[in-house]
């Protein structure tokens, strides 16, 4: 095992699985350390047979070099679990992999793998390891986008998307970080609508907002990955409805950002066909699925993205803990919302 992985052979690594993520590319991992302050600790492991195998993983240090916590990768950045040579991820890799992150010093170390290596994961995971349930939603592209758009996206979504071409709603795509600046503004806008919906007070949420979104997040993203990194924003008459942060991969493309300014982009269908372009752009440049990212199950979100014929994938993130640091996290969280609601008069 060599950590942190060696940028070349982690290439090599990914060059071999076309299928891989954009979230399990050394860039990626450079832009985690960037934005968020964590230090690049990715494994490099050799199996018996003589595969590589490589872990993206982030840590971050709470007291000391040693007392400190790792991720696979840390919340809003996707997920990164094992990328395998050959793109091959066995049950005994990840039986290899967890028994030796299990053996480190660390508080804890959680893993939200590709959900298409779910079940070599199921099968690895030995007993003690935390289970979190997590549905991710995905797209094929197989046949390309005229089968796309006649046997995949509802008829009800096709009518959409013509609405909106009626309205005149304009579809631009960048991927030189020009169109950061307005995804950002419909963000802000989101983070207020979002706070309205929930009854979260509006300078939390602002302030929350800033922790997980900071203002340099984006652009970061942009400049490090440059082409691999796009942005489709929707416009009506001229002013910015939605839009989206695509990641290119060798054949898969990852939907990884969205906001919108709802009261422009619902009567417009705007962002049916700001989903309809980055989809046939993505078909028409080889990729073989769209990630529409991870949802809630029977969620409105999860219906939106079924309109487009993504298929619900079950998988489970992981977690190792010597102290229960994500236990008494999320039942912190639990509680302030609680209490938030019954300021509100809503508990």
């Amino acid at each position: 095992m060599t950590s942190p992985a060696p940028v070349d052979a982690w290439r090599e690594v990914l060059a071999s699985a076309p299928r891989a993520l954009p979230t399990q590319s050394p860039e990626w991992l450079e832009c985690i350390c960037a934005v968020d302050g964590y230090a690049n600790a990715s494994r490099l492991y050799r199996t018996t047979d003589g595969r590589r195998l490589v872990l993206p993983l982030a840590r971050r240090a709470l007291v000391g070099p040693l007392i400190a916590m790792e991720s696979s990768l840390p919340i809003g950045w996707g997920a990164g679990g094992l990328l395998g040579e050959g793109g091959t991820v066995r049950p005994e890799d990840v039986q290899m992999v967890l028994g030796d992150l299990a053996a480190r010093r660390m508080v804890s170390a959680s893993l939200r793998p590709d959900p298409s290596t779910a079940e070599s994961w199921e099968q690895g995971c030995p007993p003690g390891v935390r289970r979190e349930p997590r549905m991710a939603q995905t797209l094929s592209l197989a046949g390309g986008f005229d089968e796309v758009w006649r046997t995949r996206f509802r008829s009800d979504t096709r009518n959409r998307v013509r609405r909106a071409e009626r309205a005149n709603v304009v579809v631009e795509r960048d991927d030189t970080g020009r169109l950061v600046p307005v995804l950002q503004e419909l963000y802000a806008k989101s983070v207020d609508r979002w706070a309205h919906q929930d009854g979260v007070p509006l300078p939390l949420a602002r302030w929350r907002a800033a922790r997980l979104e900071p203002p340099h997040k984006l652009s970061t993203v942009a400049r490090v990955l440059g082409p691999r990194c796009r942005i489709y924003a929707a416009f009506v008459d001229g002013r910015p409805a939605a839009a989206i942060v695509v990641l290119l991969g060798q054949a898969v493309a990852c939907m990884w950002r969205g906001a919108m300014d709802e009261e422009l982009a619902g009567p417009t269908y705007a962002t049916y066909l700001l989903h309809r372009t980055a989809i046939e752009d993505a078909a028409e440049g080889g990729c073989v699925s769209y990630h529409l990212g991870d949802s809630a199950p029977g969620s409105s979100l999860a219906l939106f993205k079924s309109r487009f014929g993504a298929v619900e994938q079950h998988y489970a993130g992981y977690r190792l803990e010597r102290m229960p640091m994500g236990s008494l996290a999320r039942r912190a969280r639990g509680v302030a919302s609680a209490t938030l609601r019954r300021m509100r008069g809503r508990g």
